[in-house]
C-alpha cells in the first residue's frame, strides 16, 4: 500500500510516521538532515594532500639523485655515530 503524508510518498508505516513529524523518510543513514546527496561538498575539487617547503616543487613520487647526493656530501649533515 501506497500513501502520501504530508507530500511525501511512504510505503510503510514506519515511513508514514517519520512523514508525519515532518521529516523525510527517505534519507540514508549517515546523511545530514535536510542535505541533499546530489550536492558535492565543495571539497571534491581540491586535492587530498598539500605538499609545501621542500616538497612543494617536487615531481611526483622521486627525489632526483643531485638533491639526495648534495645533501649527504654537507658537512654539517654528517653525524659521527662511533664518538
Amino acid at each position: 500500500m501506497v500513501i502520501i503524508v504530508n507530500g511525501y510518498i511512504c510505503a510503510s508505516s514506519c515511513e508514514a510516521a517519520k512523514a508525519r513529524h515532518g521529516q523525510d523518510p527517505h534519507t540514508q543513514p549517515g546523511q545530514l538532515p535536510g542535505a541533499d546527496s546530489k550536492k558535492s561538498s565543495g571539497l571534491d575539487s581540491q586535492p587530498a594532500v598539500v605538499f609545501g617547503g621542500a616538497l612543494k616543487n617536487a615531481s611526483a613520487g622521486a627525489a632526483t639523485a643531485s638533491n639526495v647526493s648534495g645533501a649527504a656530501s654537507s658537512p654539517a649533515n654528517k653525524v659521527n655515530l662511533l664518538v
